[in-house]
């Protein structure tokens, strides 16, 4: 039996609000369940306690887990407690780790997934003698983990294995990935070596490049933008991923480049690559074509990639063009609500025009999508002069503007309009928006 559920059920059902004498039996029926329950039921409770993010059984978790249920209750546990970012698992994730060779593989590979989490002395130590372990699982999970633990030694060790012909080939790619994350310049020879050979796997070079991007030493450059010229797109695409994490003055020209790149996925990353701060002259640069492609890229990723990018470059242009892009009913919906979460937190009062005008043209429109879009976009934002408007917004025959009117007043606490907010509340034809305007009254 699935206790959990059946008691979310059966709360979900019941008629009348339950006491904490009811509640405190329902807790009680499940610790029990977990400490006395068959393995079965066991996992039924663990599955719900994470589908419902309950961390009050930990006690109880963290005995199942010292003590002898099986593998599979034992794995489960960890993976709750990894989820929940809990901590009281660590003893015995590190005994379970101590004795590998024993251990049976899933549960092994999940406690090691869990000490990457917690971290702790002497961690890489204790994973060291995993790489080369029989189990390709256990060695993968270790690998990864000591991507996290920031140890020279490991970086060291890692580098050897990567360059061993011995060493298991379907490894490597996992060895890669984690050089990236520690970061450590002595991986960067050989990931150079790697990423720069048209004999290589081709998976290996892209994680290869990724890692060089992540590690961020300058010597790896000019691999980085040899393999931007080279035809294949996925490699472009990491090649132009990586070359974004350096300075922006190494690579501003590439940038520039890859949003003309036939694959749209370079374009994006080159657009994503672009969302920040520039000086005058590479915003000079860039404006004009993310506000072209904005506006008229195929790809709807790209325009929207290209319209975060304007609104972190920020300035007069790039707040016009979103404006612009906002009030244009040629433009796609979700590049009109881009824009405008942009500019109605950004440059409000630049937009406010805008805003009425759009609201009026489609006040009565038929397909009532740009409006409530609006409508939703404003509710999120704070600022007195929107006050008009979501009274205005209570009065629309849509039922969804009508809730984000109501929102917006609650967002932005305007307690005089807290009477229309209770009628809405009680006589609004929608059982949606009374709910929405109930919950706006509790927050005012």
């Amino acid at each position: 039996m699935k206790i959990l559920a059946a008691v979310l059920a059966l709360l979900a059902a019941c008629p009348y609000t339950l006491t904490a004498a009811d509640t405190g039996a329902l807790a009680e029926r499940t610790r029990q369940t977990l400490l006395y329950g068959i393995d079965s039921q066991v996992l039924d409770v663990i599955q719900s306690l994470k589908a419902g993010n309950d961390s009050g059984f930990t006690r109880e978790l963290s005995e199942i887990l010292s003590g002898q249920r099986s593998a599979a209750v034992r794995k489960a546990v960890l993976e709750l407690f990894l989820e929940q970012k809990v901590r009281e698992g660590e003893g015995t994730a590190r005994e379970i780790l101590t004795g590998w060779q024993a251990a049976p593989s899933d549960l092994l590979v999940a406690a090691i997934r869990y000490l990457a989490f917690t971290g702790g002395a002497g961690l890489a130590d204790a994973l060291t003698p995993l790489v080369d372990a029989t189990d390709a699982a256990a060695a993968s999970a270790a690998i990864e983990a000591l991507g996290r633990t920031g140890n020279a030694a490991a970086a060291a060790l890692l580098v050897a294995r990567l360059k061993s012909t011995d060493f298991p080939d379907a490894r490597k790619s996992t060895v890669i990935l984690a050089l990236g994350e520690l970061k450590d310049s002595q991986a960067v020879d050989a990931l150079m070596a790697i990423a720069q050979s048209q004999d290589e796997d081709k998976v290996r070079r892209m994680y290869a490049a990724d890692a060089l991007g992540k590690i961020g030493d300058p010597r790896a450059l000019p691999v980085l933008k040899a393999m931007y010229d080279e035809p294949d797109a996925l490699i472009r695409l990491y090649a132009a991923s990586a070359l974004a994490r350096y300075g922006l003055d190494s690579v501003f020209p590439i940038l520039i480049q890859a949003l003309r790149d036939e694959n749209w996925k370079v374009r994006e990353q080159s657009a994503r690559s672009l969302a920040r701060p520039l000086s005058s002259s590479q915003a000079a640069a860039a404006v004009p074509i993310l506000m072209y492609k904005a506006e008229s890229d195929p790809i709807s990723q790209v325009r929207i990639a290209s319209i975060q990018a304007l609104g972190e470059i920020g300035g007069d242009a790039p707040m016009k063009a979103l404006v612009a892009i906002y009030a244009g009913s040629d433009h796609p919906l979700e590049s009109r609500e881009a824009a405008l979460n942009i500019v109605a937190k950004k440059s409000l009062s630049s937009s406010l025009d805008a805003v009425r005008s759009v609201i009026n043209d489609e006040w009565k429109s038929y397909d009532q999508r740009a409006l409530e879009s609006t409508a939703k976009v404003l509710s999120t934002v704070n600022a007195a002069e929107l006050k008009d408007i979501f009274v205005h917004f209570l009065e629309s025959p849509d039922a969804a503007v009508r809730s984000y009117g109501c929102r917006g007043i609650a967002e932005n606490h305007f307690s005089d309009l807290r009477e229309r907010l209770r009628l809405i509340s009680e006589k609004d034809p929608n059982p949606g928006t009374r709910k929405e305007a109930e919950l706006s009254l509790a927050r005012l």
